[in-house]
């Protein structure tokens, strides 16, 4: 019998399954990834690199994949303060530190594109930045008050995991964070968001008996959102 895997999150699924016990993503029959040595041969490192990059940046694994675009556009002028999500701030100088962090990994860093079709890029993915910081803040704070805790063992496997996936070695894991700004202990504390929302999310489906997107776009609905920054 051929071992399965989560597209998502490389969990080890039982033949059948539709949705994934550790991440909580649904999973469709063509979706599901044989295990990595009866893969083919995947990209090169420079294109691991850029994966790799794409999750330190915009959220990673759970968190960006459930983004379900539920959250309000509009957005309306205002002082330092990018949005207040229940109360709780994300200021412009959070959303600013992303958005560079992604200039810089995406290796658009230089000077800025100031056609208007550049502005207009950079307007949309800032807006990305902080529509996903909303969501992680609207999910992280819903597991804390549902008591949802992650073991220290267990972000270290999951550390362990992504290196494995990536087949990175210690070093250069540990190089790649160093070079891009971030430490193992901020990278340590991205996973542990992200299985924070992965378990919130596999508890609602399992509990309400809902979709992950209707789960989620509960917990939207439930949430006072005030988006301030343009």
């Amino acid at each position: 019998m051929e071992n399965l895997e989560c597209p998502q999150c490389g969990n080890a699924l039982a033949n059948g399954v539709a949705v994934c016990g550790a991440c909580g993503r649904e999973v469709k029959d063509d979706e599901i990834a044989l295990p990595p040595q009866d893969r083919e041969k995947g990209p090169g490192r420079k294109n691991l690199y850029a994966i790799l990059a794409v999750l330190l940046v915009l959220f990673g694994g759970v968190a960006l994949l459930i983004f379900t675009g539920l959250l309000p556009n509009p957005m309306k002028g205002g002082g330092s303060t990018a949005a207040v999500v229940n109360g709780e701030k994300i200021s412009i100088a959070e959303v600013d530190q992303k958005f560079d962090l992604y200039k810089k990994m995406s290796g658009k860093s230089g000077q800025p594109d100031s056609t208007p079709e550049g502005k207009a890029a950079t307007a949309d993915m800032r807006m990305q930045i902080l529509n996903a910081m909303i969501q992680e803040k609207i999910l992280v704070n819903e597991a804390v008050k549902e008591k949802i805790t992650v073991p220290p063992q267990e972000v270290a496997d999951k550390v362990s995991a992504v290196k494995k996936n990536l087949n990175l070695s210690d070093n250069d894991f540990e190089a790649f964070l160093k070079n891009h700004a971030m430490t193992m202990a901020a990278f340590e504390k991205r996973i542990e968001k992200d299985l924070l929302v992965s378990k919130l999310v596999a508890k609602g489906m399992q509990e309400k008996g809902l979709t992950k997107e209707a789960w989620i776009g509960e917990l939207n609905n439930r949430a006072k959102v005030e988006i301030l920054a343009k």
